[in-house]
């Protein structure tokens, strides 16, 4: 069964902005896109750069701020390249915004 953690309050998360969260060592940045959040690796796939959290927002749209690589956030796939973040699945219960952990490699 799927263990979820608690990682922000709703209210904390704005659309438009991302917000950087680490869940077991792991980076996440978490966005809000048209009233639902998500939840991507922090790290570009393109050369690896823990900056997601601080890219600019367009819509469901992330660009990472170092080098330009755009992903959907409700995906994780890259909409310039052929790269590809990792998605978190999320619940949110009452104000919590709570993700899944994944499972060990």
């Amino acid at each position: 069964m799927p263990e979820f953690v608690k990682v922000a309050r709703l209210a904390e998360i704005h659309e438009r902005r991302g917000m950087l969260v680490t869940v077991d060592g792991e980076e996440i940045a978490l966005f809000k896109c048209d009233g639902e959040v998500h939840a991507i690796s922090n790290v570009c796939a393109h050369q690896h750069f823990s900056m997601l959290h601080k890219g600019e927002v367009d819509g469901c749209i992330v660009t990472c701020p170092m080098h330009g690589w755009k992903y959907d956030m409700r995906t994780g796939k890259g909409t310039t390249g052929d790269g590809r973040v990792a998605r978190f699945r999320v619940r949110t219960v009452g104000e919590a915004v709570m993700i899944e952990i994944p499972d060990p490699p």
